[in-house]
């Protein structure tokens, strides 16, 4: 099989990062796929190494893979014919970056997702994760920098919008970083994995508009950026007192639990 560029295909292909992977489930969440308690999705099943792992540990429960490219639908519908026909896998042709669904995003019922995802629609594919209240959590595999923005703490460079809302949710913790070598084709930047588990169901929708507003120029202090949205600087100068922060702080100074108070305030 050859990767196709256009769906940013990069196969992994390293055992040991792959075992790596499976073995970074939460335990917590294990233990509910295990009993059948929980939902395991894939998204993207290359050419199988990751599908197999976790069909072979978790053999009480339906792996339910997502996948856009028909011919490595074919391949994988071959090589996992067996699991297939006892049930332990199901694969079905689906875009998940241009889903919309009624009942959840990836499915119906609470789930738990694992996958290294394509370079190029990672970020939507968390973002649309994180707002749906049925997914307890995901545990993904990106390019090295987004990663960082999403578990990137108050005061680190990284710190940006991405980082308080996945923070507003819940839990997310950087795991381990994985080099272009252990691909086929090489990509041109460095992959990290990162965890997510769920806290919250949900959050206010006006968190993410003020988020916009206050990143979206990172030079600017804070007032300023949201001044320049509209919001009266006496009246950003008195929310900031009242929390105690500076006049002059900056976007990546204010934690998330501070974030959403500055929601709840000036709305």
């Amino acid at each position: 099989m050859y990767a196709k560029k256009s769906l940013g295909q990069h196969f992994l292909k390293d055992m040991f990062i792959l075992d790596r992977i499976v073995q970074s489930i939460p335990p917590h969440i294990s233990d509910m796929i295990d009993r059948d308690e929980l939902k395991l999705i894939e998204v993207g099943i290359g050419l199988g190494d990751l599908t197999k792992r976790l069909i072979d540990n978790y053999k009480q429960t339906q792996l339910l893979v997502y996948e856009i490219d028909s011919k490595l639908i074919q391949m994988a519908r071959a090589n996992f014919a067996v699991s297939i026909s006892s049930g332990a896998l199901h694969i079905e042709q689906r875009d998940v970056a241009n889903t919309s669904n009624e009942c959840g995003y990836l499915y119906d019922s609470e789930y738990f997702l694992v996958s290294n995802l394509p370079y190029y629609i990672a970020t939507k594919i968390i973002l649309q994760s994180l707002r749906d209240s049925k997914c307890l959590g995901f545990l993904v595999m990106t390019q090295k920098e987004v990663a960082q923005k999403f578990c990137a703490k108050v005061f680190d460079r990284q710190f940006c919008a991405l980082s308080v809302i996945a923070q507003s949710y819940g839990e997310v913790e950087y795991l381990f970083d994985v080099a272009p070598e252990c691909f086929s084709p090489k990509p041109k930047v460095d992959s990290a994995l990162f965890c997510f588990n769920r806290v919250n169901d949900s959050v206010d929708c006006r968190l993410e508009i003020l988020l916009r507003q206050s990143f979206s120029n990172p030079r600017k202090t804070l007032a300023s950026n949201l001044a320049l949205h509209g919001w009266h600087k006496d009246r950003i100068y008195n929310m900031l007192e009242c929390l105690g922060l500076s006049r002059n702080v900056r976007s990546h100074e204010i934690s998330t639990k501070e974030y959403c108070k500055i929601a709840s305030f000036l709305n």
